[in-house]
């Protein structure tokens, strides 16, 4: 049995995310810290408080700090300053889009990481493309043609019309106290395209190229 492909509607409210996230580190610096006094009350036996905000303490700032530097990166694409190709597909095109996606196998390769909205957006699903990648309809995915995750292909798919950037995410997983396995996970981003947009596709498609073959 084939084994369900993971997907994400994006990194979205990256605002509301990032004051979450600080809002989290300073109640987990405070668990610490309280944690801290109480085992030296204890006499330096430990205390279940380090234990509760050790990890938060950690990993909290840190995503914090992502959503924050991800704030100017919707601002820009959204006023058009980094945009270089912009569309809204239409709720019957993108209905069409979505009987497409829904006649794939869930363990296929084909499956398109991108998670598609329950409902059809109104007035319809905005796309918005930079270098640094796309904004779907509020959903931030970044396009790499360098690093660990990074684009290998890209293709333009006519019925229903969709731009596919085929993706390796590539990592090292400890086999062992001395040795390491590297491992690649290959994925499918298929990006919808308005038909009234079609003019832009292949501007789009050519300057997404280019930046493969310099990768």
């Amino acid at each position: 049995m084939a084994r369900k492909r993971s997907r994400s509607a994006g990194v979205r409210h990256p605002a509301r995310n990032a004051l979450l996230f600080a809002a989290a580190s300073l109640i987990a610096w405070g668990l610490v810290a309280f944690g801290i006094a109480d085992a030296r009350e204890a006499g330096g036996s430990g205390s279940p408080w380090l234990m509760i905000g050790g990890l938060p303490a950690l990993f909290c700032p840190m995503l914090a700090v992502y959503y924050a530097s991800r704030i100017r990166v919707f601002r820009d694409l959204r006023s058009g300053r980094t945009a270089i190709a912009r569309w809204t597909v239409p709720p019957d095109e993108f209905a069409d889009f979505r009987a497409h996606e829904a006649g794939i196998g869930k363990g296929s390769v084909d499956v398109n990481f991108y998670r598609l909205p329950a409902k059809i957006p109104d007035p319809g699903l905005e796309v918005i493309f930079s270098d640094r990648g796309v904004l779907i309809d509020g959903g931030w995915f970044p396009l790499s043609f360098t690093g660990g995750r990074r684009v290998l292909a890209i293709d333009y798919q006519a019925d229903p019309p969709a731009i596919a950037f085929t993706t390796r995410l590539t990592t090292a997983v400890q086999t062992s106290s001395t040795t390491y396995a590297t491992r690649h996970h290959v994925s499918m981003l298929r990006v919808p395209v308005a038909r009234a947009a079609r003019g832009q596709v292949d501007a789009l498609l050519e300057r997404f190229r280019a930046q493969l073959a310099a990768g």
